[in-house]
């Protein structure tokens, strides 16, 4: 399971294990979370503190209905020779059948490129996205949240959010949370933009630092993708946007990947990861 920070990877995660513990189903839960680890070594005692924590050793998991939540998996990524560890690693999860992996990261290129492109522990996993939030469902909550208080928020307010956040639950709440706080009854379009204007702020410096790692070429493809540009090999493209080659661009997609900014689909067509920074670049910079 892979999404950015904040669509919801472990609410999800977390409500299925409680709804599995209420039918009384015998497991085990080690949740192991590598958002700091970057060296193997460093993963093996956290996977022998886990084991420890939960009562469980190497001799046991071959008898016992264990579940390894690994959080940040992409992390094995910066491991001195990544490939080494995963083949281990899916040789070491083969030969215990008892034990159930679950994968989530927020990096999600990263994530794509272990189980999809290089596609490790091929035939034994399944990928599950995160879609967005249903709109109808997102927008009738967040309007009876408002309401059971004596707030009111026009739907039209509510559409502008969804559309804002991509439907990604975090930005969402965000924004609907700070136009909540800043009324005691009706939801203007001042508060409205107020709203808005607040999620920006808490982005924003992030958002500037990632546009000044930025190389030209970099930002010029960027621009194209912003612009609605899905092919970048052509002439006429490579010349508007001075992408220089098609050699070049290939390079240049690999570098925004690498920065987690946009994704490519099976079509090769470009999609932002956060819809708050497409949208911060309609409003700050490519205006």
């Amino acid at each position: 399971i892979y999404g950015v920070d904040g669509i919801g990877k472990r609410s999800l995660v977390n409500s299925v294990l409680i709804n599995m513990r209420k039918t009384s189903l015998d497991m085990i839960v080690c949740d192991i979370n590598m958002h700091n680890v970057r060296s193997e070594e460093g993963f093996l005692d956290l996977y022998s503190e886990s084991l420890s924590s939960v009562g469980l050793d190497k001799h046991s998991l071959r008898s016992s209905n264990v579940i390894f939540y690994f959080e940040e998996f992409q992390n094995v990524l910066h491991f001195e020779d990544p490939d080494k560890f995963l083949k281990d690693m899916e040789r070491a999860v083969a030969q215990m059948p008892e034990v159930t992996c679950l994968f989530t990261g927020s990096k999600v290129n990263a994530m794509k490129y272990i189980f999809e492109e290089k596609k490790y522990f091929y035939g034994d996993v399944e990928i599950l996205p995160i879609l967005p939030l249903n709109e109808k469902v997102a927008s009738d909550y967040i309007t009876r949240t408002f309401l059971r208080v004596g707030r009111v928020i026009d739907k039209e307010h509510v559409k502008m959010f969804y559309d804002i956040s991509g439907g990604m639950p975090y930005y969402l709440w965000l924004l609907s949370s700070f136009s909540f706080n800043m009324t005691k009854g009706f939801v203007t379009p001042d508060i409205r933009n107020d709203a808005i204007t607040s999620v920006m702020s808490l982005r924003e410096t992030y958002f500037k630092s990632l546009i000044d790692s930025l190389s030209n070429y970099q930002l010029s493809l960027l621009r194209a993708i912003f612009d609605g540009v899905t092919k970048f090999s052509n002439k006429e493209v490579i010349e508007k946007y001075g992408l220089n080659s098609s050699a070049n661009v290939f390079r240049l997609k690999e570098a925004l990947k690498k920065k987690e900014i946009v994704f490519f689909d099976d079509k090769d067509e470009p999609h932002f990861i956060d819809p708050i920074f497409r949208y911060w670049l309609s409003k700050y910079y490519f205006v």
